[in-house]
């Protein structure tokens, strides 16, 4: 009799440790495929892209295309750009001097910046991708839309070349290159950058871009700077712009005066 006393004790510990074993191996199982799982496929768009794989511990350099996994990091350098996408159909571009992670939680795909900026090129089903960001989490589309635009940019407008010096190396005439003259005026994206800023402190999240022109003069100077395009309706703006450029300097040289125009993207 007590041997039968031990026996069902014995058999009901038996069974719970087996259906706690196989609930282990299971969960064990289910861990493994979704870790097997790729979140994104990743395609190089310019310079080069690493790929830090088992949570940062492996580097590679990727040729042009691959997929990316849970944990895995994306490194662009300053001379990098790369794009994610996603089965939800979200495209995101991972652009220059740029770090993030890919995580998963509850078949949701997060992306991490670690440094940098990303940019959504495209948007996809609700609910597809998160962005986290400083301890926040967006939507893809939400931080976009809504939290890129409430937020000064950290990175300077962006400096398209003007027509009439795009595309020009060599001197024009005994006067400046139109390489140097891009040159110059990239070093004085930092005003142009203040007068945006001041512009999103009185209207949040605006848009646009702006074309200055000019003339500059033998002596290096500034003049007939006027803006000959601007898609932001503000005249304070405007009048930041122009006190910008004419503040701006070059080197003399001799021959004629040089007319041209500034093309500026603020975003």
């Amino acid at each position: 009799m007590a041997k039968n006393n031990w026996l069902v004790p014995s058999l009901i510990a038996i069974g719970s440790i087996s259906v706690g074993l196989s609930i282990y191996l299971s969960t064990q199982s289910e861990k493994q495929k979704s870790s097997s799982r790729p979140l994104a496929r990743i395609e190089v768009n310019l310079g080069k892209t690493f790929i830090l794989r088992r949570s940062m511990t492996k580097k590679e350099l990727l040729n042009r295309k691959s997929q990316v996994f849970k944990l895995d990091s994306v490194e662009t350098p300053p001379d990098g750009d790369a794009t994610l996408e996603f089965d939800s159909a979200y495209r995101i571009r991972v652009q220059e001097n740029s770090l993030v992670t890919l995580d998963e939680e509850k078949d949701r795909v997060v992306l991490i910046i670690k440094r940098g900026e990303v940019q959504v090129e495209n948007f996809g089903r609700e609910g597809g991708v998160f962005i986290s960001r400083e301890g926040t989490r967006w939507e893809a589309t939400d931080y976009e839309n809504v939290f890129k635009k409430q937020t000064l940019p950290d990175s300077l407008p962006e400096v398209a070349a003007s027509e009439s010096t795009a595309g020009l190396t060599s001197p024009i005439g005994n006067g400046l290159s139109a390489e140097y003259i891009q040159d110059i005026l990239k070093t004085a994206r930092g005003s142009f950058f203040k007068c945006y800023t001041q512009a999103l402190q009185r209207t949040p999240g605006i848009v646009g871009q702006a074309s200055i022109s000019f003339t500059i003069e033998s002596t290096g100077k500034i003049s007939n700077a006027e803006i000959s395009h601007c898609s932001i309706n503000d005249a304070d703006f405007k009048r930041c712009l122009i006190d910008a450029i004419r503040r701006v300097e070059f080197t003399s040289f001799d021959g004629d005066p040089i007319t041209t125009a500034f093309p500026i993207k603020f975003e």
